[in-house]
């Protein structure tokens, strides 16, 4: 795979032009299509689908809960009149339906005279389908005939008054009053009985407190908007309380609390990077020397991220704006690979070698986190589908455009250059061998392992909102007054259109009705008395046609006749009464309702394709709220939607999926490093620290009684793929040292070091953070990078020092799972093993990347090599001639302990292998790079051919006595020439040995 990359390299090296035209037109083509994605600000796509969560999910889209701003103008002192107060509101308005119109869709709380004698007559024209079975109790009461000359009597004085001109219509219409039956309906759509019309608009019955609700024209998501809302109120207000100096207003609305919460998010974050970034940019310039580090750093970041929401483009249309959100804080880690690539070469400035050494680290961080990135996808959360497949996309094209771009734009400093800075320092030191140190990180461990699964997740969303106090004081002020004081919950009855949801709103209004009655909850506001379905209806009208049989029907006429009359009416003043009662009624439909004038049914009724909501408003006392929810759950067409609850129920839903989430992750990790190592033990030893890290780091927090959240258990899949990213990096930089014995630990050292301290200064700084989300990402973001980065330095290191290094340098093949099989082979070796010493061979190569190529070279030529080893003896000085990785003078070692072999290799990455063999360390096995600097030998072995022939025939000739040419065209006429014989010709070998 390197060898790709780096001919990459060299070609876009040798056409930078077409290189950068190339990626321009990319950027052009992948930024059209993600300039064109839809953005979905559907919270509900968080929820997990399927089953009760779907239908959950339906409910919630199709219901409008939208917070209102409500609006509280008071009389500061009791000489205030309540005119003062219509007045202001008269003013108020005024100004807000003329200067914020764009901002508006309705106000709310004045009632025009004209819808009042609307409403009425809708409820007279209607008057059956208004009255239930204890309105009819009521007017059998008012059938008497002392009730009758009760009301008569008191009609007639309402006549003889000033007003009665207003009141005489209503007066011969209904003599009885029974359309105010219908009318007390009404007041069931709003919460409480604090109410009441003052000129139109409803007023506390202390006359002290006008109420507005407006509904604003955007979401509280747009905060931009709102908060150009809000100043536009504010100035209006102000100017209004200079002419209404005894009056005050406050206002409260939920779209106040997302302001605060974007200000304080937008003034932390401003804060923090402003630090953060400035330290950063000076630490790189610093560090690279050179100026123009950070813009390379950047790009692949960059173009990877415009290239993951293009993908989605084209396949979705639409992408959860909230997991664009999330991924744009976790692209942080496809810095990462920038920075690995960048530290490396700037460290080794031999391009080759450079692609050999990070290539495949690289590509595996990046594979194993976009795996386990992709795992989101088991979630059943649209947008967290969403957002594993733009990080996973994301990392997968940030590895390989770090991989091609920044050796490309990246100058590193001259040869002679000597790079010493602190952070090489830092890096330099090898932390595995304190021991203090790797006694306090099995410390942590065995204390977390007894915590870890203590640790709690906290759903109370309201827990990680920013709230200040005094907009806290001014929601309890205003939310009293409005009668929402205590716990409010929806309840949202649902159907597959508006006459089923009718039928389930009407059977939860009797229930309400009576948990009211029996004090289990405070009020309730509902139009489950006022709107029905058309069973319901037809039930009422049934009821009114059989109420008024023609017996009471003529009863009641002739006691409103000879009554009426005592006061001077005539016997037909009364004939509209008289036609009501023998009316036949027809139910009406929504339509109707609409048309009947301010009963603002838009905020109780919804409707979609396929469902139908209507919702009520109860109000409770906050220690009743888990009994109430209780009776109605798992009710059929009701869902109560308590916003505290309803986060527990799929934020605890989504927590039991991420425990899911994590196993899917490390198998989905452990196959891939299974893939790539092509080894259980080094799979298992790059994971273990990962298993260590996430262990501890709960533990941690146990302790520190550090909670879990929505927010930062989804960071916490960011610092997964952090420490997975440096747990691959030690784990080949420990790999590298293995194979050729070269120490490269500090150079990767160095990059993960680089990579802490520029997520630290992102995240971290967030720990100054006012704002509770952001400051409890910070701080789970720091407990885990530095568990991290702590376990992969120092314990990751220390375990492969003590299984592989250290045994290696002792002349022991390094430790593997087989090992207690293999030692009892070694005391009990087979016979194929006696002769071919497979094992002990093989075992100098394993966990090395050349293994699978070493084993196939063995099995060639194992035969070739065991009749070579017939024409040896122990104690003989053999000279091998293009030992490659050492196979063949490794093979004999083990045939004849006691013999001396000095082995010449010309290329120097197969001689470094060779040398770092654990067999090389404790026998007679010398490697030379150079055929000057070989010992006289008496015995050569020749394997392969030989470039140039004639200086080793030179060095060969004062003492070769027995040379034997392996699957080579080397010369040996000279040798016959010096009186050599070929004792052996068969199979690619010749032997030659000189005669006595």
């Amino acid at each position: 795979m390197h060898k790709a990359f780096y001919n990459s390299y060299r070609y876009l090296k040798s056409h930078k032009r077409t290189g950068f035209l190339i990626l321009f037109v990319y950027l052009l083509i992948t930024g059209y299509f993600a300039w064109n994605i839809q953005l979905e600000e559907d919270i509900t796509s968080l929820i997990p689908s399927g089953g009760e969560q779907e239908n959950l999910k339906k409910v919630l889209r199709t219901t409008n809960l939208s917070d209102k701003l409500i609006i509280s103008i008071s009389a500061e002192n009791e000489n205030v009149s309540p005119d003062s107060l219509v007045s202001y509101a008269e003013a108020l308005t005024g100004k807000l339906e003329s200067n914020l119109d764009d901002y508006i869709l309705d106000i709310k709380g004045k009632i025009p005279p004209n819808d009042l004698r609307q409403i009425y007559g809708f409820v007279y024209e209607n008057l059956p389908i208004f009255l239930n079975e204890k309105d009819y109790n009521e007017i059998s009461n008012r059938l008497y005939a002392d009730s009758i000359r009760a009301r008569i009597g008191s009609g007639y004085r309402q006549l003889m008054s000033p007003t009665g001109f207003v009141t005489k219509d209503y007066f011969l219409r209904d003599p009885l009053s029974l359309t105010n039956l219908g009318l007390s309906k009404l007041q069931e759509l709003q919460v409480g009985e604090n109410f009441g019309l003052y000129n139109n608009y409803l007023i506390t019955n202390d006359r002290k407190n006008i109420l507005l609700f407006v509904d604003a024209a955007y979401p509280s998501s747009e905060t931009d908007k709102n908060e150009e809302f809000l100043q536009g109120l504010d100035s209006i207000v102000n100017d209004l309380n200079g002419r209404y100096p005894e009056v005050e207003t406050s206002y409260f609305g939920g779209m106040m609390y997302s302001i605060a919460n974007a200000s304080r998010i937008k003034q932390d974050i401003r804060l923090s990077l402003g630090i953060a970034g400035s330290i950063l940019l000076l630490l790189l310039i610093f560090f690279y020397r050179k100026i123009y580090v950070p813009l390379i750093l950047f790009i692949p970041s960059i173009v990877s991220g415009i290239t993951a929401i293009a993908l989605l483009s084209l396949v979705k249309g639409s992408v959860s704006a909230i997991s664009l959100g999330i991924g744009s804080i976790l692209l942080g880690i496809t810095l990462d690979y920038s920075l690995h690539t960048l530290t490396h070469y700037r460290n080794n400035r031999d391009v080759s070698k450079l692609y050999r050494d990070i290539t495949k680290p690289v590509l595996m961080s990046s594979i194993t986190t976009a795996v386990a990135f992709l795992c989101l996808v088991f979630l059943n959360s649209e947008a967290l589908t969403d957002l594993g497949i733009f990080a996973a996309v994301s990392v997968i094209f940030s590895s390989i455009l770090a991989l091609l771009l920044v050796p490309l734009l990246y100058v590193p400093p001259s040869e002679d250059y000597k790079q010493n800075t602190f952070l090489d320092k830092i890096a330099s030191v090898e932390y595995s061998r304190f021991r203090p140190l790797i006694y306090l990180i099995l410390g942590i461990w065995l204390v977390s392992v007894f915590l870890f699964n203590n640790v709690s997740f906290n759903d109370d969303l309201s827990r990680i909102n920013y709230q200040p106090e005094e907009l806290m004081e001014l929601e309890r002020k205003v939310e009293g007054l409005a009668g929402r004081e205590g716990k409010t919950i929806y309840m949202v009855a649902y159907g597959n259109n508006i006459d089923e949801a009718l039928q389930e709103n009407s059977r939860l209004y009797d229930r309400l009705n009576e948990l009211e009655k029996e004090a289990e909850i405070r009020n309730f506001s509902s139009i489950g008395g006022v709107i029905l379905s058309t069973a319901t209806q037809n039930d009422r009208i049934e009821n009114w046609t059989s109420f008024w049989n023609p017996k009471r029907a003529d009863s009641l006429k002739t006691h409103l006749v000879n009554i009426s009359g005592d006061y001077g009416f005539r016997p037909e003043s009364f004939r509209r009464f008289y036609s009501l009662l023998e009316q036949d009624f027809e139910n009406i439909d929504l339509d109707d309702y609409k048309d009947a004038g301010s009963l603002y049914l838009s905020d109780f009724i919804s409707e979609d394709e396929n469902i139908a909501t209507v919702t009520s408003t109860v109000n409770l006392a906050e220690e009743n709220t888990s009994e109430f929810l209780s009776e109605f759950e798992g009710v059929e067409g009701v869902l109560a939607l308590d916003r505290k609850a309803m986060n527990q129920v799929f934020l605890g839903d989504l927590k039991d999926q991420f425990n899911k989430l994590v196993l899917f992750s490390l198998l989905a990790v452990f196959i891939i490093l299974l893939i790539a190592y092509r080894s259980i033990e080094i799979s298992l030893f790059t994971l273990l620290p990962i298993l260590v890290t996430w262990i501890c780091a709960l533990g941690i927090m146990v302790l520190l009684d550090i909670e879990f959240n929505i927010l930062n258990i989804i960071i916490s899949s960011f610092i997964f793929g952090l420490g997975l990213d440096y747990s691959i990096f030690i784990t080949n930089a420990c790999l590298q040292e293995y194979e050729t014995g070269k120490k490269e630990l500090q150079t990767y050292q160095t990059s993960i070091l680089i990579s802490v301290i520029t997520t630290m200064l992102g995240m971290g700084a967030l720990i100054f953070a006012k704002h509770p989300a952001l400051k409890s990402v910070s701080v789970v973001s720091i407990i885990g990078i530095i568990s991290a980065v702590s376990i992969s330095f120092i314990l990751q290191r220390a375990i492969f020092r003590k299984l592989i290094l250290e045994r290696v340098e002792n002349g022991e093949s390094p430790y593997f799972l087989k090992q207690f099989i293999r030692s009892k082979a070694a005391k009990y070796p087979t016979e194929s093993e006696k002769l071919y010493k497979k094992w002990a061979v093989l075992s100098n190569y394993r966990y090395k990347s050349i293994y699978g190529e070493v084993r196939k070279r063995f099995r060639a030529s194992r035969e070739k090599f065991l009749r070579v080893s017939r024409y040896l003896n122990e104690k003989d000085r053999v000279t091998v001639i293009n030992s490659g990785y050492g196979i063949l003078p490794l093979f004999l070692s083990y045939k004849f302990s006691e013999i001396e072999i000095h082995a010449f290799e010309g290329d120097l990455e197969l001689l470094e292998i060779a040398k770092a063999t654990p067999r090389s360390k404790i026998t007679e096995i010398e490697f030379y790079p150079e055929l000057g600097s070989l010992p006289p030998s008496e015995i050569f072995i020749i394997q392969g051919n030989v470039t140039n022939a004639q200086p080793l025939i030179e060095f060969m000739k004062p003492h070769a006595r027995k040379v034997i040419i392996i699957d080579s065209e080397f010369p040996n006429r000279w040798l016959l020439d010096l009186n050599f014989e070929i004792v052996y010709r068969q199979n690619n070998i010749l032997v030659l040995q000189k005669a006595e």
